[in-house]
């Protein structure tokens, strides 16, 4: 047995692979974990995912930059394919049936909790075609018609393509295909996913097979959105990045209110972090409308505040942020109400 504390360590030790770009010794050290009896769901679960969360940890408080953040998740995607091969030279899957497709959502990047469930399906004797990063709508509904899966699984982590997942599960489910959907875009309790129209929500990459096994053969199309507010997400997503230059703009120009000087970009961490994050903090707007959730943009905006916060952002700059968010869309009234906190109208 290996106990939550050794894991700890394990999670520590390969961390530190991850941190010098060791891709030889963080194969090793899985390698070697799976040679005392680890299989990949274990690894995934106890040593990759957790060193994942961490990688990311690393990148909010500073400490790490985006490129290293990039080389670990690299290492930890070559790792887990390699392991993947390896345990299936050694003992063939002998699949029957339809595949299931894995794939991320259009504009999605963050391909690692994706290939983490494939893996997660293969090893339980689940055949899975994998598309990986950013699979288009229609390059999506090709390969449907093409493989003819038991359903396709989308993956998202950022909040900002949540209108992009409903567009994919309208695509989809239009070829009787059922839908799962997962990732850090989506809450606990799968009402995000339930909005969007998917078939099923699977909460980690541990429960995915079971998900696909309950899943109906077929299903019908997605129903129309009819919530207040999703005719905005569209307009919202559409615009996002003017969106994002006007809400950048009316930062900008407040912090220069209130310090007396105009800040620059150059030499400002923080600076450069707000102005390549606004596109995603608009998209969370979106994302919040599409679903009818206000937590998705409101908790894009804490994590802003923590990202910016370990930058050395000046302290005004989470109300500033508000506003200037809040002045830009200030022509939605769902999106404005979402922003303000205030209920919908009976």
């Amino acid at each position: 047995m290996t106990g939550p504390a050794v894991w700890a360590d394990e999670v520590e030790g390969y961390l530190a692979t991850l941190a010098r770009g060791d891709r030889t010794g963080a194969l090793g050290r899985v390698r070697a974990l799976r040679d005392r009896g680890h299989d990949v769901r274990t690894l995934i679960h106890r040593l990759l995912a957790p060193a994942q969360l961490r990688v990311g940890e690393l990148w909010l408080t500073d400490e790490w930059s985006v490129a290293q953040e990039h080389a670990a998740t690299a290492i930890s995607e070559a790792v887990l394919t390699t392991l993947a091969v390896e345990r299936e030279a050694a003992d063939p899957p002998m699949h029957a049936g339809p595949p299931v497709v894995v794939a991320c959502v259009e504009q999605e990047w963050h391909a690692l909790p994706a290939l983490m469930v494939a893996e997660q399906l293969r090893a339980e004797g689940v055949p899975v075609s994998y598309l990986g990063a950013n699979s288009s709508a229609q390059g999506l509904v090709r390969h449907v018609h093409e493989v003819g899966p038991r359903a396709v699984l989308l993956s998202c982590s950022l909040g900002a393509f949540l209108p992009l997942v409903r567009r994919q599960v309208e695509a989809v489910r239009e070829t009787g295909t059922p839908v799962v959907v997962g990732g850090a875009a989506f809450d606990a309790y799968g009402r995000r996913a339930e909005v969007v129209g998917a078939t099923a929500f699977a909460r980690s990459a541990a429960d995915a097979a079971d998900v696909v096994r309950a899943l109906p053969v077929a299903v019908p199309g997605a129903e129309p959105l009819t919530h207040p507010g999703a005719e905005e997400a569209f307009v919202v997503f559409g615009d996002r990045e003017a969106l994002a230059d006007a809400t950048e703009g009316l930062v900008l120009h407040a912090l220069a209110h209130e310090s007396g000087a105009y800040p620059s970009l150059g030499g400002r961490t923080w600076l450069r972090v707000l102005d390549d994050q606004l596109p995603h903090l608009v998209g969370s707007t979106a994302g919040a409308l599409v679903t009818d959730d206000p937590r998705v943009v409101l908790d894009a905006l804490a994590w802003a505040d923590t990202v910016l916060g370990h930058r050395d952002a000046p302290p005004d700059t989470p109300g500033a942020l508000r506003s200037a968010l809040a002045e830009a869309l200030r022509d939605l009234p769902v999106a404005s109400r979402m922003l303000a906190g205030t209920p919908e109208p009976v």
